[in-house]
C-alpha cells in the first residue's frame, strides 16, 4: 500500500481532493459511495504526515435532502479527523432536492457545520491554510447542471483572488464545474454524447467567460473542477484527443477530477476511489494521482513530462 508521505523534502502544505462522491440511500448499492468516501478519509488520517486539508469539489450527495447528508456525516463519525481543515464545495446534486432549493441550501449549512465545525451562511466561502488561499463556490441558485455564480461572487471571487496572489503566493480556486470548452467538454461530459451537444454543456455556462476573466488576472492560479466524471488521462491520450484533466491557459492551470465513486468515462482509467493529493513546496506544485481504494500512488499514468504527477513551478 503505502501512506501517503511527499515527494520532497520542506514540504509547506498537503491535502487530498476528491471530487462527486454522489452518497445516496437511493443507490443501487448505497453502501458502495460510503465505502469509497470512508477509504479515502481513512487514507488522509493515515498519512505520513499531518494532512492541512480533506477537499470535495462538489456533489458530494446524489441529492441534498437529510438522508443523504446524514450518510455522509456518519462516514466523518468514523473518521473525525482526517485533515485540519475540511472544504466541501457545493455541486448541482447538491442543491437537487425534492422540497426545493431553499432545503437543499439549509441542509448543505446544517451539514457543513457539523462535518467541517463552523457555520456558513454563503455558498461560496474562502480560507486561509497556512498562509495560502482557498476559494470555494458554489450555485446561488438551482437551474440544472449549471451553476448561479451571481455579481455578488464575482465581486467576492476578484476580492479574494486579490487578496490570496499578494505577494506572489499560489491560489486555489474550488468550483464544481469547469470552464466551458475544458477538458474535452463538452464531448466529454457524456460517455456518449449528442452530435447537437450545446458548446456550454457540463461547463460553467453564461458565466463562465466572466469567471475566467478573473481567475486571468493573476499568476499561479489553480482552478479545481468536478462533474464530468471524467476519469484520468494521460499525455499520450491529450496528444490524441486534445483535452486531459490538466491543462494550462495563459498561466491558469486548470484540473479535473474524476468522480470517486459513481462511475467514470472518456479517458484511460476510468475506475472509481481515484483523487489527487497536492504538495506545495516553496518552488513548485504537485499533484499528484492517488488509487484511494489501494492506497497507492497511480505510478503507470504518465500525465506530464512521462511523469505520473503534474509538476508546476511558481
Amino acid at each position: 500500500m503505502g501512506k501517503i508521505t511527499p515527494k520532497y523534502e520542506n514540504c509547506l502544505l498537503s491535502c487530498v481532493i476528491v471530487s462527486d462522491m454522489h452518497i445516496d440511500k437511493k443507490h443501487p448499492m448505497p453502501w458502495l459511495p460510503k465505502w469509497m468516501l470512508k477509504r479515502s478519509l481513512s487514507d488522509c488520517e493515515n498519512a505520513a504526515v499531518r494532512q492541512d486539508a480533506f477537499i470535495g469539489v462538489g456533489d458530494t450527495t446524489s441529492r441534498g435532502n437529510a438522508v443523504n447528508w446524514e450518510m455522509t456525516e456518519d462516514c466523518f463519525k468514523k473518521h473525525p479527523s482526517p485533515a485540519d481543515h475540511i472544504l466541501l464545495a457545493l455541486g448541482n446534486h447538491d442543491t437537487w432536492n425534492d422540497n426545493g432549493y431553499d432545503d437543499a441550501i439549509n441542509e448543505y449549512y446544517r451539514a457543513m457545520k457539523i462535518i467541517c465545525g463552523r457555520d456558513f451562511t454563503k455558498q461560496f466561502f474562502s480560507q486561509n491554510i497556512k498562509g495560502y488561499k482557498f476559494i470555494i463556490m458554489g450555485s446561488i441558485g438551482d437551474v440544472g447542471d449549471a451553476p448561479v455564480i451571481g455579481e455578488e461572487q464575482l465581486l467576492w471571487l476578484d476580492k479574494e483572488l486579490c487578496e490570496g496572489a499578494d505577494g506572489g503566493k499560489p491560489v486555489f480556486v474550488f468550483n464544481h464545474q469547469a470552464l466551458n470548452g475544458r477538458h474535452g467538454l463538452p464531448d466529454s461530459f457524456s460517455a456518449n454524447p449528442p452530435k447537437d451537444v450545446d458548446p456550454m454543456e457540463g461547463g460553467i455556462g453564461k458565466e463562465s467567460e466572466a469567471v475566467e476573466k478573473l481567475l486571468k488576472k493573476h499568476k499561479n492560479v489553480f482552478f479545481f473542477s468536478g462533474h464530468s466524471h471524467m476519469g484520468f488521462c494521460s499525455e499520450q491520450w491529450k496528444k490524441q484527443n486534445g483535452f486531459s484533466n490538466f491543462e494550462e491557459e495563459d498561466g491558469l492551470v486548470m484540473v479535473n477530477l474524476p468522480s470517486l465513486s459513481c462511475g467514470n468515462h472518456s479517458c484511460e482509467d476510468n475506475r472509481n476511489g481515484d483523487g489527487i493529493v497536492m504538495e506545495v513546496y516553496s518552488d513548485k506544485v504537485l499533484l499528484r494521482l492517488r488509487d484511494f481504494r489501494t492506497r497507492k500512488w497511480m505510478e503507470n499514468l504518465a500525465i506530464s513530462n512521462g511523469k505520473p504527477y503534474f509538476e508546476k513551478k511558481l
